[in-house]
């Protein structure tokens, strides 16, 4: 049994990021894990996609309150030393999955995701798995948790029919003079 958790995910054509498990997660099922500093610069990044961030506000989202305990005035922290093997790890046959372009000298710039949606993320399984699932993967791959529960929730389904039978008798009422 793998424990299942819902995600934040921002999907690019190339590859979905997942700020809350610190994942990049490719097309062909594989991940590729993120420090906590370049998963915040990343979702900093994302969350404004398609404006400009300046460096100091980039700077303040990624290191502000990482440790509620930490007397956080004496550190200084360089956003290039998380940039460049962020960079590395978005490198996919030598371009950028998700490109971060440089906008000089006002800030950052990601591209808008597809998609910004919740998933049930799975870890990935150490053993192959006794009996195969009966469903299809490609199906089952990018379906958001929303889509999960309408597909599969038997109380869903359930209160959808109820509603309808609720419309029905309203109508019928209206009809007969009832109401």
């Amino acid at each position: 049994m793998t424990t299942q958790s819902l995600t934040r995910c921002f999907r690019f054509p190339n590859v979905d990021f997942e700020p809350d498990v610190h994942l990049l997660v490719w097309r062909d099922k594989t991940e590729t894990p993120l420090t906590l500093h370049e998963s915040r610069l990343l979702e900093a990044l994302c969350y404004c996609a398609g404006e400009v961030i300046s460096h100091e506000q980039l700077h303040n989202k990624t290191f502000s309150q990482l440790d509620p305990y930490e007397d956080s005035g004496n550190h200084h922290y360089d956003l290039n030393t998380v940039l460049k093997p962020l960079a590395a790890k978005l490198d996919q046959h030598g371009k950028m999955a998700i490109d971060i372009e440089v906008v000089a000298p006002y800030g950052f710039r990601v591209p808008l995701p597809e998609k910004m949606c919740r998933l049930v993320h799975e870890p990935e399984k150490t053993e192959e798995p006794e009996t195969p699932p009966i469903q299809e993967q490609d199906d089952q791959e990018f379906r958001s948790a929303t889509e999960e529960i309408v597909k599969t929730s038997v109380v869903h389904k359930i209160s959808v029919a109820v509603l309808a039978l609720m419309a029905l008798g309203v109508i019928t009422a209206s009809f007969m003079g009832y109401l």
